[in-house]
């Protein structure tokens, strides 16, 4: 406990930091939401603003936030030092803890500073800092998800985590620095590396001058090529002289007049820096953690030779943190920025902006939406923030209008609540009209809401402005628009998300206006109108028949296949079942109020037990828009058995 106190600030920073993450996992271990612990990554945050950088859009969900942390770890390593590395990094902290494991268990194997081995392991950090950046930038996702073993720990292993990269990214975190000091920070850390190439301040600093001067004649590099350049001039500098010259500017000093070289203060380093033969401590692996002063029994080590710079850095991690932070609310980039179009109509475009789009919710969706904008005349040019669910879309006046604009982003949407019961033969069609009610997430939310009430059945969207809602109720449940309303304008409610637990959802839709006219509709039209009706022809299997083959269909009974995780599986049915011979098509309908899913099939070629063996598959391939083919586990079980039926 004494060694703590000496260094106490430090120790705060690390076992919150570990806290919050144990806090992450239990979370998940009792069914909750894995956490969004992207958000303060300053690593993701670097990848991000390499591909704004390298192509105006941002990698998946980073917003301004992640961002501005990664800058401001940047601008904190060149003038203070490694801090990140040294008060607030999990996996920093974790591979120190090791460290002190390995003393106790003896393990005595070490890799000397300056040997041949520790000079050639050095160079994998930046390899995989390399790979990181290219692969992010060239896929506008953080590959780094992929094997981080922070990533992974913190969603309790249930992350966009790729298992044989994180298995063995795992090992070298936990056996390689149990069995080497530092293992991971030394010789894998991609932010390490990234952390080293900004302590070389000056060389980054020339390099990024030179690209941009060449850039202005015409010589541009993409900026992943100049990193790689950065990479291997600064591993070199790192493995000949293993310290940066003139930043960072803060510094452990010492005082030789009163210095007794006992060499406590190297071997408490972390690092293994030696610190005792050091008059100044310029070594690249310092991360000014303070550990050599608290252990000095002279106070002989300081920071910039101030004794009252002390617990400056401790002070400088939390400064910058809520720094970033403040800057993030006062600045923000677009996850895409894209027009298209001739360079003259471009000038002329006009724009609006469109907040509460939760479907625009990622790099992919942001895509998606423009691609669809791409579709609509008179639109040149979509841009979206996502972390505040936001579009702005430039159009030329000259062709289209603001109104008809917005008419082509509304999405029609219906949906079926809830299954009315057998005894309930009719039910009542109730118009509304209601404000902020944007995107078709809008009424999956205002549909769970609804469905959590007695009574009602189904809803469907229209057009407007504002929107129509048309409900599906209980005949004999009165219209009640007070009720309507404190239904509408529910602002919090809970709804289960896939895998488990609840998401909490804020919602501001206005109620405007209840029509006094009131329909019916009969149960079947009802249940026919809402299912969602599938079907595709497989032409190139059609064509390997006569015209004029014996066809038969296969039924199968699929209670639930309208739920909107199910529908998202069929198209890959849909290309497993078109590489099968014999079958001709597919579809989805309803019989009475089984849903069931139909195959045509030639009856020479198969029969009711080869298409079961076909479903019972236990990999499926499938041909993806791009042309790869690729073998999945299936997206779909089947277990009560179909038969032919005409």
């Amino acid at each position: 406990m004494s060694k703590i106190k000496k260094n106490l600030w430090r120790h705060v920073l690390q076992i919150g930091v570990i806290a919050l993450i144990v806090g992450f996992i239990v979370k998940v271990f009792f069914g909750g939401k894995p956490a969004d612990v992207e958000a303060y990554c300053p690593l993701g945050g670097l990848e991000s603003l390499a591909t704004f950088l390298n192509s105006s859009t941002l990698a998946c969900s980073m917003s301004i936030v992640q961002i501005m942390i990664g800058i401001v770890l940047a601008v904190g390593v060149i003038l203070f030092s490694k801090l990140f590395c040294g008060y607030v990094c999990p996996l920093g902290t974790i591979t120190e803890w090791l460290g002190v494991l390995r003393k106790k268990m003896k393990i005595k194997y070490e890799i000397p500073m300056g040997s041949v081995a520790d000079k050639v392991l050095r160079v994998f950090k930046y390899i995989i800092l390399f790979w990181i950046f290219y692969m992010t930038i060239t896929t506008s996702e953080l590959f780094c998800k992929n094997f981080d073993p922070y990533y992974a720990m913190a969603t309790g292993f249930r992350g966009e985590i790729t298992a044989w990269m994180t298995v063995i990214s795992m090992l070298l975190l936990f056996l390689g620095s149990l069995f080497i000091n530092m293992f991971w920070c030394k010789y894998i850390c991609p932010l390490g590396a990234l952390s080293n190439i900004f302590k070389f301040t000056l060389t980054f600093a020339v390099l990024v001058v030179l690209s941009l001067i060449a850039g202005t004649i015409g010589l541009s590099m993409p900026w992943v090529w100049l990193l790689g350049v950065a990479c291997v001039i600064c591993y070199i500098y790192e493995i000949v002289y293993y310290e940066s010259k003139v930043f960072p500017l803060l510094r452990i000093t010492k005082d030789e007049t009163t210095c007794t070289n006992c060499g406590a203060c190297s071997r408490k380093c972390p690092q293994q820096i030696d610190v005792k033969n050091m008059k100044v401590v310029k070594h690249v692996d310092c991360t000014l953690c303070g550990e050599c002063i608290a252990s000095c029994p002279e106070k002989s080590l300081n920071i910039n030779r101030r004794s009252g710079l002390r617990w400056v850095p401790a002070i400088l991690v939390v400064v910058l943190f809520f720094l970033a932070l403040w800057m993030s609310q006062h600045w923000e980039l677009p996850t895409i920025d894209e027009r298209w179009g001739d360079e003259a109509k471009i000038e002329r475009l006009e724009s609006f902006e469109r907040e509460g789009m939760r479907t625009v919710k990622c790099f992919g969706s942001s895509k998606a939406f423009a691609n669809k904008m791409r579709t609509v005349p008179g639109v040149y040019g979509v841009t979206t923030y996502v972390n505040r669910f936001a579009v702005v879309i430039h159009y030329d006046p000259t062709e289209t209008t603001k109104e008809k604009v917005e008419e082509s982003m509304f999405t029609p949407t219906k949906r079926k609540l809830n299954t009315p019961p057998a005894n309930v033969q009719q039910l009542k069609v109730v118009t509304m009209e209601v404000d902020k009610l944007f995107d078709r997430m809008d009424i999956t939310f205002l549909g769970n809401i609804i469905k959590e009430k007695e009574g009602f059945y189904g809803i469907v969207s229209e057009y407007g402005c504002p929107v129509k809602v048309i409900l599906y109720m209980d005949v004999n449940k009165p219209v009640d628009k007070k009720e309507l309303q404190g239904i509408v304008e529910t602002r919090k409610f809970e709804m289960p998300v896939h895998g488990g637990g609840v998401k909490e959802i804020t919602c501001n839709y206005e109620l405007t206006s209840v029509s006094d006219q009131v329909d019916t509709i009969g149960r079947q039209e009802f249940l026919d109108y809402m299912f969602p009706k599938t079907s595709s022809a497989f032409k190139g299997n059609k064509d390997k028949y006569d015209a004029n083959v014996a066809t038969a269909v296969y039924e199968m009974d699929y209670p639930g296949i309208d739920k909107p995780l199910i529908q998202r599986q069929l198209p890959y049915l849909g290309s497993f079942l078109s590489n099968n011979p014999g079958i001709l098509a597919y579809e989805t309908a309803l019989r009475g109020d089984m849903s069931v899913i139909r195959i045509t099939y030639v009856k020479d070629v198969l029969d009711d037990e080869k298409i079961w063996e076909y479903l019972q598959s236990p990999q499926w391939t499938i041909h993806f828009k791009d042309g790869t083919v690729k073998d999945m586990d299936p997206t779909l079980s089947f277990k009560q058995q179909g038969k032919t039926v005409e």
